[in-house]
């Protein structure tokens, strides 16, 4: 329960402020390390529509679909 409290708190910082995570070499997608426990969330941020839309939240030491720019 902590862990998706944590995540929770970090996507609700990436409402207020969308641009907040690292930008990933495939273009569009960006990075956010969640804290106190290490999961990253990509996401993309579509600005007409003015959506977030989360890619996937995995932990660091699994495989990763993107890597940093």
């Amino acid at each position: 329960m902590r862990v998706r409290s944590a995540i929770f708190a970090s996507l609700q910082a990436l409402v207020l402020f969308p641009f907040i995570g690292r930008r990933q070499k495939v273009r569009g997608v960006r990075k956010l390390v969640t804290r106190r426990y290490p999961y990253l969330v990509y996401y993309s941020v579509d600005e007409a529509s003015e959506e977030i839309v989360i890619i996937t939240i995995q932990h660091p030491a699994r495989d990763r679909e993107h890597s940093d720019t």
